[in-house]
């Protein structure tokens, strides 16, 4: 399975698209973007819902989810990955599910 790390390089490559040209879209600064796609680096959640809602539009997929759906579906794929990746997503899954579930 592919890290968040790797989706990230494939959604850019597949855009054709540079690691400048996506901070600056994003308005990231240049350094931490390369850190997400070296895997140096865990986005924050806010940070997630960018990407998601970025290359969401980029495909045309926009008006298919919200943010906050897209947002749960990349943690649940996240969240199953082994490593700091995937601990992180759990642990951001299960604090929302306690937050709006309860």
């Amino acid at each position: 399975m592919e890290s968040f790390s790797e989706r990230l390089i494939h959604l850019r490559h597949s855009h054709n698209l540079t690691q400048k040209e996506v901070s600056d879209s994003l308005e990231l600064v240049y350094s931490n973007y390369n850190r997400y796609e070296r895997g140096v680096r865990i986005p924050d959640n806010e940070t997630i819902v960018r990407f998601a809602n970025f290359f969401k539009y980029m495909l045309g997929f926009g008006h298919l989810m919200n943010g906050e759906e897209f947002l749960l579906d990349i943690l649940e794929n996240i969240e199953s990955e082994e490593g700091p990746e995937g601990l992180k997503a759990k642990y951001d899954l299960e604090e929302y599910r306690k937050e709006f579930t309860a």
